[in-house]
């Protein structure tokens, strides 16, 4: 099954490329000193305030996290979503060292990342509707944008709907919500996340600074874009075109049908840029490219703390034997 997703991933990037929809001349331009530096930098930011996000919700259930070990692991997340299907993989990498790392956080550690995962895509279902209704004037003269407008409006009303009920502390006093979850397969599996979920609804201000992170994360992600656009000659997209696209096409990277979203993320943006500027160029996927392989260098360093946890590990093995 791996290797047909990688496959179905490079089948998908010798398509574009083969056609002309992916130009990797275009990206010569950030090879130059400045620009590169410039560009990782962004990538940096944007995994850093994605750590940052994760951390202040383990705090939330009264568990101690540091900057620095919790972005160390949040690298070494980034660099399975490349070894791994889709861009959750990673995640349950992260849960499991974090678990390792504080011993009986196992809760915690699974709770905290599917929380995260679930603020970091309602915080892109947000940007992309504000974003939208910013630009109604042109979103209502293509069908196409306003067909999606709608999906993204229904998909954010879904989302603040099930945040509000899991974070209900009348349904959760009356029980209503534990009525139902007692009647599903698995129930005592679901009450267990569902208990924990609630509690960081008792956060309010957290889950707001949460949420505000999240959307600095994005912002860094999309300068990153624009200024590869810009690099590459397309000096003529306008920058709130980046942030209608770009939150959208990340959302498209999560599905677990490619390692870290590699092919499926091109050819979202390439449709994603194409029917909000009205033409078809290689904008899309030149960008995105750019951005998986900036944040696959960044990654780089998480395989190194990645090899560094499980030298400690083998030594604790040997003192033990």
């Amino acid at each position: 099954m791996q290797a047909l997703k990688i496959l179905f991933s490079a089948g998908i990037i010798y398509w574009l490329v083969s056609s002309g929809k992916l130009n990797f001349s275009a990206l010569r331009a950030l090879l130059s000193p400045g620009p590169a530096a410039l560009a990782l930098g962004l990538v940096a930011l944007n995994l850093f305030f994605a750590s940052e996000r994760w951390r202040i919700l383990i705090k939330s259930q009264h568990m101690k996290a540091s900057s620095w070990p919790v972005f160390k692991l949040s690298l070494i997340g980034t660099f399975f979503n490349f070894a791994m299907p889709g861009g959750v993989g990673g995640d349950v990498i992260k849960a499991y060292y974090f678990n390792r790392q504080n011993p009986g956080s196992k809760v915690v550690a699974v709770t905290s990342v599917l929380m995260d995962r679930v603020i970091g895509l309602f915080s892109m279902v947000l940007m992309a509707l504000l974003v939208m209704v910013y630009d109604m004037d042109h979103i209502t003269h293509v069908p196409s944008l306003m067909t999606l407008f709608w999906f993204i409006l229904a998909l954010f009303i879904v989302f603040a709907v099930a945040l509000a009920l899991i974070f209900s502390s009348v349904l959760y006093r009356k029980e209503i919500l534990k009525k139902i979850i007692k009647k599903l397969p698995l129930s005592e599996k679901f009450m267990k996340l569902y208990e924990s979920m609630h509690l960081y609804g008792k956060h309010g201000g957290r889950i707001l600074a949460v949420i505000f992170l999240s959307l600095i994360a994005q912002t860094c992600s999309i300068l990153f874009l624009y200024l590869v656009g810009m690099m590459a000659g397309y000096d003529d997209v306008h920058l709130k075109t980046y942030f209608l696209v770009a939150p959208l096409g990340f959302m498209a990277t999560a599905i677990p049908i490619s390692p870290a979203g590699v092919g499926v993320g091109q050819a979202a943006f390439y449709f994603l840029f194409n029917i909000y500027n009205g033409k078809t160029t290689d904008l899309g996927p030149t960008t995105i490219t750019a951005f998986q392989v900036g944040t696959f260098l960044m990654s780089l360093l998480g395989a190194f703390f990645y090899m560094r946890f499980k030298g400690h590990e083998h030594a604790e093995q040997i003192e033990v034997a």
